[in-house]
């Protein structure tokens, strides 16, 4: 017997280590629920619930219906909720951060917009507002419906009933400052887009480009074209021969397609011998052609 015992209840020193650890793995486990508090509800959900159970309580006949709430799901408040933001007719040239604020514009956006304005810029129609950067679409087309642009809007004074100052001196379109268009323009920001257009076309070759500049309608244009004049001399054009993809790219007439195959075909033909040589590009148009060749050059 003592043999038996001796064979089957000694341990070796490792096989003693090895059912300590187990022991005290076991141990672990069935303690590890002590550590952590059971679940409560939250006091709202607390207080939803002994509502509840209140109302069925109140009327006995109701309490067959305890089973219809589902109790391993989060309770949550089914009310209303409160109307946050009340919309209302605005200009958005004229209201201040409060109005921005009540119409429910976040704080970050209506800075965006102050600091626009603060710089020049003008609404034009109502649209322009999807132009400010973190304003997202869902909030712009709700706010789309209730901009109305007071009449005094540059743009619109130019029409059949006020027409261009007439004592106006004309002016050479490719080489006006600013300043100059400014006196048949009321809207700085006007004049300072049909520069810069005209600097990244590389020069108007046709009065009627003017009107590619946004913000400039018809009736403006019908209004300012006889006090405009147009030198085409000084155009500036690009080399094909020598031009990146990315200066062909950045002109407004080149889409960045139509400049990554001209650079392709000079690398796989060489140089252009003329600008019509572009037309052996196939998805180069006689329109898009028509429309670039002014501002290309070979050399």
């Amino acid at each position: 017997m003592k043999q038996f015992l001796k064979d089957y209840f000694t341990f070796s020193k490792k096989e003693r280590i090895a059912v300590f650890i187990l022991l005290l793995l076991i141990g672990i486990v069935i303690a590890l629920p002590y550590f952590f508090s059971k679940e409560t509800l939250s006091p709202k959900e607390n207080a939803t619930l002994t509502s509840a159970m209140n109302a069925i309580n109140a009327n006995p006949l109701q309490k067959d219906s305890v089973n219809t709430i589902d109790l391993s799901q989060p309770i949550t408040n089914h009310t209303q909720p409160e109307e946050k933001n009340n919309l209302f007719v605005f200009d958005p040239n004229m209201i201040d951060a409060d109005g921005w604020k009540k119409l429910g514009v976040r704080d970050k956006t209506i800075r965006t917009i102050l600091n626009y304005r603060s710089k020049g810029g003008k609404f034009i129609v109502a649209t322009d507002i999807r132009k400010i950067w973190g304003l997202k679409k869902e909030e712009a087309d709700r706010l789309i419906p209730f901009i109305q642009i007071q009449s005094n809007n540059p743009i619109k004074q130019y029409n059949k009933t006020y027409p261009a100052p007439k004592n106006t001196e004309s002016l050479e379109i490719n080489t006006a400052a600013p300043q100059q268009l400014r006196q048949f323009l009321t809207d700085a920001s006007l004049a300072y887009r049909i520069v810069n257009y005209r600097n990244k076309l590389g020069g108007f070759i046709s009065l009627t480009q003017i009107k590619e500049t946004y913000g400039i309608t018809d009736s403006l244009y019908q209004a300012i074209q006889n006090y405009l004049t147009i030198n085409t001399t000084a155009i500036n054009k690009i080399n094909i021969n020598q031009a990146t993809e990315y200066q062909l790219a950045a002109h407004p007439y080149i889409k960045t397609s139509i400049a990554k195959a001209i650079i392709i075909y000079r690398n796989q033909y060489g140089n252009y011998q003329t600008i019509d040589d572009l037309k052996k590009i196939v998805f180069i148009g006689d329109d898009v052609f028509q429309k670039i060749y002014p501002y290309l050059t070979v050399q």
